[in-house]
């Protein structure tokens, strides 16, 4: 399998650059302002020259503006952004019939039966790469391997406007020396659990026993993990959009107190809901604590999720949250995804 992995460069900004030339070279900031004050919200995205300086996606834009007091600091225009991101992957769709949209800026495509090996595929990398700026003037970052995750790990590491392989050749050697934190999906709070057990590098998963392993992070990580480990990862690239339908609203003050936080966590599910185009069968709860940490928590179904359950099982995941974590909530939101077309999709509803 040789799989394609397409990431748009600081994608928020990189559009805000196209679209004012003044901007390019400067620091800029793309912001979600949650309206409590003019400083009030977090960061979006930011651009290398502002990243420079210390600013990154997540940080409060008070804090920002601590640290880039000459930056340009500019509300996230989603529109704007999905109509350069939507001509974007109807670019890339020429280049495979097997494309999977994994966000507004991010997809994968399996090219094992447009080229006859690697180096055809880098070629057809470098055309892609050229091909999308010719017509956007918006850079993208590649990486090609033999799975999805060794690809995203590849284009992660040439960034910005890179272009990175890694070789079926290559693999064992990229598996031994990669650090467990590069992985996607392993995040603070699983690679602190990975470390304690001694697992620093992706090969040391198989030093550790499978059964300690899945009790410290659970069985589908740990197989995940596994099968990295072993290079018996091959999940098929799947034509599907996988974007999440989500809102996000901020609470007039942080708190963990349920009766303030319910109203808005229905409201989130309300407005989510609006935008599915079917049945979303996973729902996830996200909170954004008081230092801006984000906690989540899914469940998914087999049959579909209608709103009514949508707002039961919302309220057990934030309590889930809560319960285990003591800190005060900033924000809170709903994402729906593994959606469901399907004629008759009253039937389908659990």
């Amino acid at each position: 399998m040789i799989v394609l992995f397409i990431d748009f460069d600081y994608f928020f900004a990189q559009v805000e650059e196209v679209l004012n030339p003044q901007y390019k070279g400067k620091p800029l900031v793309v912001c979600v302002y949650s309206g409590r004050s003019e400083r009030s919200g977090a960061v979006a995205t930011a651009n290398y020259e502002a990243r420079k300086l210390g600013v990154k996606a997540g940080i409060p834009i008070s804090k920002a503006m601590e640290l880039a007091p000459n930056a340009i600091f500019l509300p996230m225009r989603k529109e704007v952004y999905s109509k350069v991101s939507k001509r974007i992957m109807e670019i890339i769709r020429k280049y495979s019939d097997k494309m999977e949209i994994a966000s507004i800026d991010e997809a994968y495509i399996d090219i094992t039966d447009k080229v006859k090996d690697f180096d055809e595929a880098l070629k057809l990398g470098k055309r892609l790469k050229e091909e999308i700026y010719q017509k956007e003037k918006i850079t993208v970052s590649i990486g090609i391997a033999p799975n999805k995750v060794f690809a995203k790990i590849i284009a992660d590491k040439v960034k910005p406007n890179g272009l990175g392989i890694l070789k079926p050749e290559e693999v064992s050697d990229f598996i031994r020396n990669l650090d467990i934190d590069e992985i996607p999906g392993v995040g603070k709070v699983i690679s602190e659990k990975l470390h304690k057990i001694g697992i620093n590098k992706l090969i040391d998963i198989l030093h550790v026993p499978f059964d300690t392993l899945k009790k410290e992070i659970g069985e589908a990580k740990a197989h995940y993990l596994y099968k990295l480990a072993t290079n018996t990862y091959f999940e098929p690239v799947v034509n599907k959009e996988r974007v999440p339908h989500g809102r996000y609203l901020t609470l007039p003050k942080n708190t963990r107190d349920l009766k303030i936080i319910e109203p808005y966590l229905i409201k989130a599910i309300d407005e989510a809901y609006k935008k599915i185009d079917g049945i979303p069968r996973r729902i996830t709860v996200v909170t954004i604590m008081q230092d801006l940490d984000i906690i989540s928590k899914s469940k998914t179904f087999k049959g579909g999720i209608s709103k009514d359950k949508a707002y039961k099982e919302s309220l057990e995941l934030l309590k889930a949250i809560l319960e285990k974590d003591k800190r005060l909530v900033r924000r809170v939101g709903v994402k729906f995804d593994n959606i469901f077309k399907s004629k008759g999709l009253e039937d389908f509803i659990q």
